[in-house]
């Protein structure tokens, strides 16, 4: 039985369920913010200390990518999450820039965020708040020029779960900012998903698997 460690609003725990459910894979989740339990044995599984972790056959793997590229090599007849062919670098760069962004917001806006008196903090965060600007705009470029098409010319892969979970957690936050504090700092850093991005988004919110989600 696969198990998956995850948290039910974070785009790298999302991405992963997209991805169990595009090969096909049965999966118990196991929310590690609703258990202690759950929280203290996805840290003795994985090294990285953060989820998702996903346990199969006797073998616990972390970080969402890790894992998405693990389930292509373990399960090569299910549906393929990173296509090759002409599609192939446009896949893995869409990804890469989804990285970008959430990892630049989320270090400034919970990780760095007790350092904000330091005198460098203002200097720093701007380098990497405008790296995660730029990323930004260059997948809303993207987006624009996809419509509502797929990233890869043969369809729904990992990139598009990448990119739909990070809008899907971007206009997500507002809402939950009143009862985490964590997340109010993130809002707080005013970084917005461009316009284009959303509704690209939107073409692809009513799939089966993406309602799962919730």
């Amino acid at each position: 039985m696969r198990i998956l460690y995850h948290f039910r609003h974070s785009p790298f725990s999302r991405r992963t369920r997209l991805a169990l459910a595009h090969k096909g894979l049965d999966c118990e989740l196991r929310e590690a913010r609703e258990s202690p339990a759950f929280r203290v044995e996805a840290a003795k599984l994985s090294p990285f200390r953060t989820v998702p972790v996903l346990v199969d056959d006797g073998r616990a793997l972390g970080d969402s990518t890790a894992i998405a590229h693990w389930l292509d090599r373990a399960y090569p007849r299910a549906a393929r999450l990173w296509p090759d062919g002409e599609s192939a670098a446009d896949v893995l760069q869409v990804a890469a820039l989804v990285d970008v962004v959430l990892n630049g917001v989320i270090d400034v806006g919970t990780r760095y965020y007790a350092l904000r008196k330091d005198p460098a903090f203002g200097a720093v965060t701007e380098e990497i708040l405008g790296r995660s600007e730029l990323a930004l705009r260059a997948l809303g470029e993207r987006a624009a020029a996809l419509g509502g098409a797929t990233v890869a010319t043969d369809g729904w892969c990992a990139a598009d779960m990448w990119l739909l979970t990070l809008v899907l957690w971007f206009q997500g936050l507002p809402g939950r900012a009143a009862s985490n504090p964590n997340i109010r700092q993130i809002v707080d850093l005013g970084v917005e998903v461009p316009q284009a991005l959303g509704a690209w988004a939107d073409v692809h919110r009513g799939r089966d698997d993406v309602k799962a989600l919730d």
